[in-house]
This record gives C-alpha cells, sequence and structure tokens, in this order.
C-alpha cells in the first residue's frame, strides 16, 4: 500500500472521529456535521499529503499510520512526543516563512489534533492563530478568542494574542493581555527563566500601550 493509500484510509478515520465529536461531544445537528467534515477532512489530507513530501515528517506520518491499525485516533494522537510535534511544527514553519499561508494553516490545524501526554500543545494553536491572523484579521481574532480560553495563563499565547490585537487597532484589549501574562510571570519568575525573560518583553510594551492611550486621550488644540 503506498502513501497516499494510507493517507485516504487514515482520514476516512479522522471523517468518522471529527463526525462522532461534533455530533455527541458539541451537540450539533446532523446536517452541520454532515457539512463541516468533509471540509476538515480535506483540510487534514491536504496537510498530510504536504508532510509526507519530507522523509523525517513521513517516518512520523508512517507510525500514526501503523498505530491507527490496533488504536482509536484519540489514543493515537496522545501518543505523540513533543519531539515529534516539534519536527512537524518545523516543516509547517518553512512554509509559514514563505508566505505559503494556507498551506500552512493546514499543515498547523493537522498539528491540533495531536496531544503530547494528552495535554493540547501551546504551540501548535498559537502557530494556527498566527498564520489565521495572517490570512484573515476576523479570523485570527476568532482564533485567539478560543486559544484564551483553553491556555489562559501561557506566557508566550499571551503574548502572541496581544500583538494581534494592538496591530488591529485593539490596543485597551492589549494592555489587558498583557496585564495578566506580566501578573502571570512575576507570580512564577522564581520557577524558571523564560517567566523572567517574558517579563523583559511585556514590561516596555505594556509602558508604550498605556503611553498610546493616554496621548489619545488629550485634548487637541
Amino acid at each position: 500500500m503506498d502513501v497516499n493509500e494510507k493517507i485516504d484510509q487514515f482520514c476516512q478515520k479522522i471523517a468518522a472521529m471529527v463526525e462522532e465529536l461534533t455530533t455527541h461531544d458539541f451537540n450539533l445537528t446532523a446536517q452541520t456535521s454532515a457539512t463541516s467534515t468533509p471540509i476538515l477532512t480535506m483540510v487534514y489530507k491536504s496537510a498530510l499529503e504536504l508532510y509526507s513530501s519530507d522523509p523525517a515528517c513521513l517516518k512520523i506520518l508512517e507510525r500514526l499510520f501503523k498505530a491507527a491499525e490496533n488504536l482509536n485516533l484519540q489514543d493515537v494522537f496522545t501518543s505523540v512526543d513533543e519531539e515529534e510535534v516539534r519536527v512537524l511544527g518545523k516543516f509547517a514553519e518553512t512554509f509559514m516563512n514563505s508566505g505559503k499561508l494556507s498551506e500552512a494553516s493546514k499543515l498547523f490545524q493537522f498539528l491540533t489534533l495531536l496531544c503530547p501526554k494528552s495535554r493540547p500543545n501551546p504551540y501548535t494553536y498559537a502557530r494556527l492563530a498566527e498564520t489565521f491572523s495572517a490570512l484573515n484579521v476576523d479570523m485570527g481574532s476568532k482564533m485567539y478568542d478560543f486559544i484564551l480560553n483553553v491556555f489562559p495563563d501561557n506566557p508566550p499565547i499571551l503574548l502572541s494574542a496581544a500583538k494581534h490585537f494592538y496591530e488591529n487597532e485593539q490596543p485597551k484589549r492589549a494592555l489587558r493581555i498583557l496585564t495578566h501574562a506580566q501578573e502571570i510571570c512575576e507570580r512564577h519568575s522564581d520557577e524558571g527563566s523564560e517567566f523572567r525573560e517574558c517579563l523583559q518583553i511585556i514590561a516596555p510594551q505594556i509602558l508604550r500601550i498605556r503611553g498610546e492611550i493616554e496621548e489619545k486621550k488629550q485634548p487637541t488644540t
């Protein structure tokens, strides 16, 4: 069986999983499920075809395809490790960095299915939000609204979200997000250098945005 046949079989299993999740876990109607499932399946198929073009990524896919012969997909997706996510993410970033945003969005959408240690990976969601934001501001905002609920206290995601809302003329919301990020980093500053490094980034941004907001309040002469 060649890789394209394996991708087709894997996507059939993804479609069944998506349909079950949307109709049972999210209480969506059968009509809604019938509409959304084929679209998502095509996105995942396109992503898998792109990943299969890279030898390192293909090796990971082959393991997933093999595991799916005996496990349900949710168990397959939680069987991945951080290194596999890193390899797939690095490949997806090459498309993002070269301006191929549509392809990158599909690759990162597939990556959000992977949950090392049964936990959603904040890196994959942040990159997907950044890609969506570059493609369409409203789509990016909706994605950030979603991931801020999933990862309310993750400094890198808070910084990414603040950047999005600031660049899209929502400085007050960006300031609220940055202030929360500052509180998180101050609270955990003794636990690791990453929190202290984020504080060094956050503090000047807060000062700048506060200054801009106050400047706009000043009456014009």
